[in-house]
């Protein structure tokens, strides 16, 4: 008898221990914008790779500030920068294993050694699959020579045409790494039809353009330190002239539209789109015969873009509890089968996935040029309040030049002298 309860007791010890073994969930914890967000972006992932992982959500939203778009860089939406301060706060109070942060967030939690080394995983051939050298290269910079966050996405935008109205009109098509001039000399050359422009840009307004095109070759258009406006020098003269002549000549226009609609109809030869445009042709006119090559890029800088950017990175805390399981989830969240499955699902209009998912297809020209370091890293140099104000300036002072081309100069004497009360009078009361 008592060997049977000898024999019980150890079959429930067993037994119990076994079952602790296979219920027993290890936790990690991931800062992320919000829960809905990060349900949304990997919740699928997290369900069928880590089932027996309880994954804690930790919000920065609420605290560090929210992100939008404008002109294809994801900003704060509030009135100044990113709370980096806030969001480093968190994490030493909450202790988080996995970070999410808005890439300009990078350099200061790589300063406060907040973020492990992750060259360990470029070793493995199926992590780094259709990875390209040039991004690796990238983040080593930006780490001062080793790895240290990945990007979730990468913005990027090309110039997609309709190669039957380039035939019809006997204009040569574009091509790859044309700089911002060529680009708009080319919309004119559509100015003679009415019904038809040469180029629209659907998230660029003048001043985005303008400042965009700046950017391409490396010009500030103001300088804080010494409270200057450089709209009235000749290289800002000139590209200030080219956009003016480029929708005045009936070449660009201002009114407008649906994108795809305004192309696949015919009324726009070249439109200047992201990613996702590619799979609107597709799904909504797929016998139209259009070609795609490089966005423009600058005189000097011809396989340099200014407008990719990795809007969101990822990296593993320097204190993290577990770190064999936060490495795992964290390589699992930012792998080839789960940038597949998120570019599958992905309505973001402005993101792509860092891999070239399809190589040897038209995808591959978001892929073809290189981020700019500077602008990468670059933290927002003017508020939003202040940012709408200086646009509002520089749109006027620009359509009123269209209007009357002959008053260019007096235009941009008067509005240079408008952004210098903006920015160092108004911004001081």
């Amino acid at each position: 008898m008592k060997k049977i309860i000898l024999l019980i007791a150890i079959v429930l010890i067993t037994t119990s221990c076994s079952n602790k073994e296979r219920t027993e969930n290890k936790t990690i914890k991931i800062m992320y914008s919000s829960y809905v967000d990060f349900k949304r972006d990997y919740g699928s992932v997290i369900d069928e790779q880590f089932s027996n992982t309880n994954i804690e959500v930790i919000e920065y939203k609420s605290t560090m500030g929210e992100g939008i778009w404008d002109a294809m860089k994801y900003v704060p939406a509030g009135d100044r920068d990113w709370d980096i301060k806030k969001y480093i706060d968190i994490i030493k109070t909450e202790n988080p294993d996995i970070l999410f942060f808005p890439s300009e967030a990078f350099p200061e939690l790589q300063n406060e050694n907040l973020l492990k080394e992750l060259n360990v995983f470029l070793t493995e051939e199926e992590f780094t699959a259709g990875i390209d050298d040039n991004l690796l290269a990238l983040l080593n910079e930006i780490g001062g020579g080793k790895i240290y966050a990945f990007p979730q996405s990468m913005t990027a935008q090309a110039l997609f045409y309709n190669k039957d109205l380039f035939e019809k009109n006997g204009i040569a098509e574009p091509s790859d790494r044309m700089t911002w001039r060529e680009l708009l000399l080319l919309a004119q050359r559509f100015s003679g039809n009415s019904d038809l422009k040469g180029l629209y840009t659907p998230y660029y307004d003048y001043a985005d353009l303008l400042i965009e095109m700046g950017k391409a070759d490396k010009r500030r258009w103001y300088d804080a330190s010494r409270q200057e406006v450089h709209f009235g020098t000749d290289s800002w003269k000139g590209l200030i002239a080219d956009v003016v002549a480029a929708y005045s000549s009936g070449g660009m226009d201002d009114n407008g539209g649906i994108p795809i609609d305004l192309f696949s109809q015919g009324k726009v030869a070249m439109i200047l789109e992201t990613p996702y445009f590619m799979k609107q042709i597709q799904s909504m006119n797929p016998e139209l015969n259009w070609g795609v090559v490089t966005e423009p890029v600058g005189t000097e800088n011809s396989d340099v873009s200014t407008t990719i950017t990795y809007p969101i990175m990822s990296g593993i805390s320097t204190n993290s509890q577990d770190y064999a399981t936060s490495s795992e989830v964290w390589k699992q969240l930012n792998n080839k089968r789960t940038a597949e499955m998120r570019f599958n699902s992905n309505i973001d209009k402005f993101t792509t996935p860092i891999r070239k998912l399809k190589p040897e297809t038209d995808q591959d020209v978001f892929y073809v040029l290189n981020p700019a370091v500077n602008i990468l890293m670059e933290r927002v140099s003017l508020n939003r309040e202040l940012k709408q104000k200086t646009d509002q300036v520089m749109n006027d002072g620009i359509q009123r030049a269209i209007v009357n081309p002959d008053s260019l100069n007096s235009i941009i004497d008067k509005m240079q002298e408008e952004l210098r009360h903006v920015l160092y009078t108004t911004e001081q009361k």
